[in-house]
């Protein structure tokens, strides 16, 4: 919900191919984003690159690869490093391939974890805007899913102690949002994150307590879109974004308060609300 851009690498030892597709994705945004390339021209480029990462990994969205760079089977070797050697299973690859019987699709789909398969010559503009939009849409889904879960699996170890629930939850926030340095996530925006249970300021990022209890009543105050069965969701003008789930019968309103920067899609708040319920529950039955 808080990146500036969409990471996307292409690996390709001929310059040109780089060049038209900088041209083909010079414009495009994916939920209001817009996209940041990078060029490697040959495998060892790119496994020092990734190497050289040090966001909260993996930023990169989307890598698009192809088969025949120092050897023939360049580029195959290149996605077994990304998924085997880095253990990297969220970043979208995509072969591209001048020369598609050396790398048979079944196989290369089959063997290499990859999501997508096209040769140089179906690579017209609209090819990859749409294989652009749609990796970058599957890897926002699964980077998403991974941490909300991630997060509730952690919160119900900790059943009992809201102290640790809570130094988890800032954690994670202080883990996802900055460099081991301190510094911000490059690729992020300023951003402003909170976990909130009943009036209790769990953990809070950009915001002070104060200023996350303050931006909680505001948008609470609309009705929002409802997520079944007792949760809501509102998104004001100013892209700050309230999910709330509200079970009743003496348990705590169970809220994520946070400032986003680009269009929400409908899957993100459902998400929310469903880990929500559960940490809810937990929070309320420690102490």
């Amino acid at each position: 919900m808080f990146q500036k851009e969409w990471e996307v690498l292409i690996v390709d030892d001929e310059p040109d191919v780089f060049e038209v597709s900088r041209l083909a994705l010079k414009n495009v945004k994916v939920y209001g984003v817009p996209l940041k390339l990078h060029h490697c021209a040959s495998k060892a480029e790119a496994v020092e690159f990734f190497k050289s990462r040090g966001d909260y990994a993996p930023v990169l969205a989307v890598a698009l690869i192809d088969v025949v760079m120092e050897t023939d089977t360049a580029g195959l070797e290149l996605c077994k490093f990304i998924r085997e050697d880095r253990r990297n299973q969220l970043t979208q690859l995509f072969i591209r391939t001048g020369q598609p019987g050396t790398a048979p699709e079944r196989e290369v789909v089959d063997r290499y974890d990859i999501n997508g398969y096209f040769t140089k010559a179906e690579a017209t503009d609209s090819k990859l805007y749409s294989m652009i939009k749609s990796g970058v849409r599957q890897y926002y889904w699964s980077i998403l899913t991974l941490r909300v879960f991630t997060t509730m699996g952690n919160v119900s170890s900790l059943l009992g102690s809201r102290t640790a629930i809570a130094e988890l939850y800032q954690k994670g926030l202080n883990m996802a949002f900055h460099e081991p340095s301190g510094e911000i996530v490059a690729s992020y925006t300023n951003m402003n994150f909170s976990y909130i249970f009943g009036d209790v300021v769990a953990a809070c990022a950009g915001w002070t307590p104060q200023e996350a209890l303050a931006a909680r009543d505001r948008l609470d105050q609309s009705e929002g879109v409802a997520l079944p069965p007792f949760g809501k969701y509102v998104l004001d003008e100013n892209h700050q974004l309230l999910v709330k789930v509200s079970p009743g019968n003496g348990r705590s309103d169970a809220i994520i308060v946070a400032t986003v920067a680009f269009q929400v899609p409908e899957f993100v708040p459902t998400v929310l609300a469903a880990a929500l319920a559960s940490q809810g529950a937990i929070w309320d039955a420690s102490h």
